[in-house]
C-alpha cells in the first residue's frame, strides 16, 4: 500500500445502460485490487475492492462475473481467491501461474472457481507462444482455457501459427488487439478471423481504450472492427468491463453503462447479445 491512493474509482450513481440486460448477464473482463492484498513491490494503482464491484453489478444489471489476475499481482493469486470465495458461485476467475505450479495447486485453484490461466506474448513476463502447448498440457485435465494477452496486433500476427496447433480453448484479450487506424485492413484482423474459424478461440469485448486511437466516449474507430468480428463469429464473443480499468490513468474513468450500450450498435440484434452476454460465458466458465 505504500505510496497509493485507497479510491472508489466510480461514481455507482450514474445512470445505468439503455437496455435491461438478460438474466445471466456476465462481465467476463474484471480485476479486483483490495489493500490486504498489496501488489508486490509497492507497485501503484488504483483500488477497487469486492465490495466496490458489488456495486457495479447492481448499476449494470449484471448477474455473473469472471475475474481476472491482473499483471501487476504477478503470480500470487491470493487476492483472486479471496475474492472468488467472496463473490461465490456466480463468479468464475482466470488465474496466473507458472508451468512448473503443482497439480496439488492447480486443483486447489480449481476448487475455488477458477478457470482458465492468463499468458502474456509480450509485457514483463511474456511467454513464448510455442510455450503455450506446455501450459495447455499442464491444464488440460480441468478442462481450462488460456486467456492471452497480446497488447499489440502484431505480436497476434507472429503468434498465429503456434495458437493455431493449441488443443484448448484460446480467449484472446481486448477486442483481440486488431490494430488501429487500420483497422479490419491490417492483418491482425485476418489473423484473428482464422483463429476464430479453428472453433476454439473467443475473443472478448473489453476495453476498448486499448486499441482505440479516436478514445472516449465513443471509441467510434472500433465500431467497425467489432461489428466485423460479431458477424463473423457471434457465438464466440465475450463481452467485459476490464473494470476498474487499471491503465486508463486520467479522470473521469470510463463509464461502464455508455461502453455497455455499445452493444447495441454492435450487436443490435437481441438474440445475438443473448449469446454475447449469457450462452458463450456459460460454454467458457461454467460447463465444467
Amino acid at each position: 500500500m505504500q505510496g497509493e491512493t485507497i479510491a472508489v474509482p466510480h461514481s455507482f450513481g450514474a445512470a445505468p445502460p439503455k437496455f435491461v440486460l438478460p438474466p445471466g448477464a456476465t462481465d467476463c473482463h474484471h480485476h479486483i485490487f483490495d489493500p490486504r492484498f498489496p501488489r508486490p513491490n509497492g507497485r501503484q494503482g488504483i483500488w477497487g475492492t469486492v465490495a466496490d464491484y458489488r456495486l457495479l453489478l447492481r448499476r449494470l444489471g449484471l448477474s455473473r462475473s469472471v475475474i481476472t489476475s491482473p499483471q501487476s499481482y504477478g503470480f500470487d493469486n491470493s487476492c483472486l481467491v479471496d475474492a472468488l470465495d467472496n463473490l461465490g458461485a456466480t463468479t468464475r476467475g482466470v488465474a496466473a501461474v507458472k508451468l512448473d505450479v503443482s497439480d496439488q495447486e492447480l486443483a486447489r485453484l480449481h476448487a475455488h472457481g477458477v478457470r482458465g490461466i492468463r499468458l502474456y506474448l509480450i509485457g514483463d513476463a511474456p511467454t513464448p507462444p510455442e510455450q503455450f502447448a506446455a501450459y495447455a498440457e499442464r491444464i488440460a485435465s480441468l478442462g481450462w482455457h488460456i486467456q492471452m494477452v497480446a497488447v499489440q496486433g502484431d505480436a497476434l500476427v507472429a503468434a498465429e501459427s503456434a495458437l493455431n496447433r493449441l488443443p484448448c480453448t484460446l480467449v484472446v484479450d481486448h477486442f483481440g488487439y486488431v490494430t488501429q487506424p487500420e483497422g479490419i485492413r491490417h492483418p491482425s484482423m485476418s489473423a484473428l478471423r482464422r483463429l476464430l474459424d479453428t472453433g476454439r478461440v473467443y475473443v472478448k469485448l473489453s476495453a476498448p481504450y486499448i486499441t482505440s486511437r479516436m478514445g472516449p466516449p465513443d471509441y467510434a474507430d472500433l465500431d467497425e472492427v467489432v461489428t466485423a468480428l460479431v458477424r463473423h463469429a457471434p457465438e464466440r464473443m465475450l463481452w467485459g468491463t476490464d473494470w476498474p480499468h487499471p491503465l486508463v490513468t486520467t479522470v473521469p474513468k470510463p463509464d461502464d453503462a455508455a461502453i455497455l450500450d455499445k452493444l447495441l450498435l454492435w450487436a443490435p440484434d437481441e438474440a445475438i447479445r443473448q449469446k454475447i452476454l449469457v450462452d458463450n460465458p456459460t460454454r467458457v466458465y461454467w460447463a465444467g
